[in-house]
């Protein structure tokens, strides 16, 4: 979980899945043929609409035994979103989280939510899954307050079908005729990226290895979150002094070296270390070699004083 100390969210939020690819062992290895690597670790995670900033993820397991009359996708709807009780912000999420008594549930925590609906629903009622005599670009609406349920029949489709929503935040229908979109898909189409769009971003540039230990998988996708995350401050600040970084990539460089940079500043100064190395450290920190005071000793070997004097071991190093 992200702490929102150092950056608060806009009005509308996106619940959805991420999948890490992984093809090693793992109990909880995923099967998704809809995604581009099709076996890996699912991820459950909540971002911002606007900005891909991702608030709170969670691995998914499977199913959880100490569930009490809740099912699985809304006890993890319920921990991703549990930052946010209490500041009126909309959830958008698509058809396998979403569901009637889920929806109840967020306006009790003063939160509303916009998503797809299953048809296998026992509450849609039979007529908003008509066909029969059901003309195209139709729209059909069903209120129990604060609930919205819409039945949609695209005008453009090969084949004729219904879509299903069901929103807490619209309470009316549409006024504007002239609209070939209903304002609930419209508003869905429009928040439900965020975390379509983090994936997108943290493929771009990632630091994925291939392993087999699905452990070392999670942390490269950890990695790859984190990187986005800042990113996403480093866009957002106003009190940033130096000169603005408009490549992600340049960003991301930057950010690797601030993490390493102590690291080879200590590693450089190790006596014992190849000169070819120390040449390739100290190109990479742009500062010139340290020279050694003891270094016109150093091409003069002699007898190693921790050795045993019948092993006669020669060496180059010494010490002050």
């Amino acid at each position: 979980m992200c702490d929102n100390k150092y950056y608060t969210p806009t009005d509308c939020c996106t619940i959805d899945e991420q999948l890490l690819a992984f093809r090693g062992r793992c109990v909880f290895k995923m099967y998704i043929p809809s995604k581009p690597d099709k076996y890996g670790i699912k991820i459950l995670m909540i971002c911002d609409s606007k900005a891909a900033y991702m608030l709170n993820a969670i691995v998914y397991v499977g199913q959880t035994p100490s569930l009490q009359n809740m099912s699985v996708p809304e006890h993890y709807v319920m921990k991703l979103s549990k930052l946010l009780y209490g500041s009126r912000r909309n959830i958008t999420m698509d058809n396998w989280f979403t569901s009637i008594p889920l929806a109840k549930n967020r306006v009790g925590k003063e939160l509303t939510m916009v998503g797809t609906t299953r048809k296998n629903k026992g509450e849609i009622p039979e007529s908003f899954l008509e066909l029969t005599n059901r003309d195209r670009n139709t729209a059909m609406f069903a209120y129990d307050v604060p609930l919205t349920l819409l039945s949609y029949c695209p005008p453009k489709s090969t084949k004729k079908k219904v879509i299903i929503m069901l929103s807490t935040l619209h309470d009316s229908p549409d006024d504007n005729n002239e609209v070939e979109l209903p304002e609930i898909i419209h508003f869905y189409n429009k928040t439900k990226g965020g975390v379509d769009v983090f994936d997108a971003m943290a493929k771009k540039y990632s630091v994925q290895r291939r392993t087999k230990r699905w452990p070392m998988c999670i942390f490269f996708g950890l990695l790859n979150g984190v990187s986005i995350n800042f990113w996403v401050l480093y866009k957002c600040s106003k009190a940033n002094n130096k000169p603005d970084i408009k490549l992600r990539r340049s960003f991301l460089k930057e950010l690797g070296m601030n993490l390493i940079d102590e690291h080879l500043k200590m590693r450089l100064q190790t006596p014992t270390l190849k000169r070819d190395i120390k040449e390739s450290l100290a190109a990479i920190l742009e500062q010139p070699m340290s020279v050694d005071s003891s270094g016109s000793e150093r091409h003069t070997q002699g007898r190693c004083g921790f050795c045993p004097r019948n092993r006669d071991r020669k060496s180059k190093t010494r010490c002050t």
